[in-house]
């Protein structure tokens, strides 16, 4: 491998936050560091794909709410109509519709 890697998993002598990364060129090593990162990258997929349905979910909530209040307002214009057609022409205002 042309790039520097750190090493993941090993405890080494010197090892730690300060330490600087080291080629690794040995297979092993290699497939261990690309199979830490292939969890890695599972995990948050793993992460993405809760945090998508979660927001489906509320998605389809505020849709149902939006529809529900979208009937009301066409019931209220529609009662509001009435009310002004009723009594602008003198006739008995029609019941409350509920």
């Amino acid at each position: 491998m042309t790039e520097q890697i750190k090493t993941t998993g090993r405890a080494t002598p010197g090892s730690g936050p300060t330490s600087t990364p080291r080629a690794i060129t040995h297979p092993r090593e290699v497939a261990a560091v690309v199979m830490a990162r292939m969890n890695q990258v599972n995990a948050k997929k793993d992460e993405l794909g809760v945090s998508i349905h979660g927001l489906m979910e509320v998605m389809q909530q505020l849709t149902k709410i939006h529809d529900e209040q979208l009937l009301a307002i066409e019931q209220l214009r529609r009662r509001v109509k009435a009310l002004e057609t009723g009594t602008a022409g003198g006739q008995p205002s029609p019941p409350p519709v509920q």
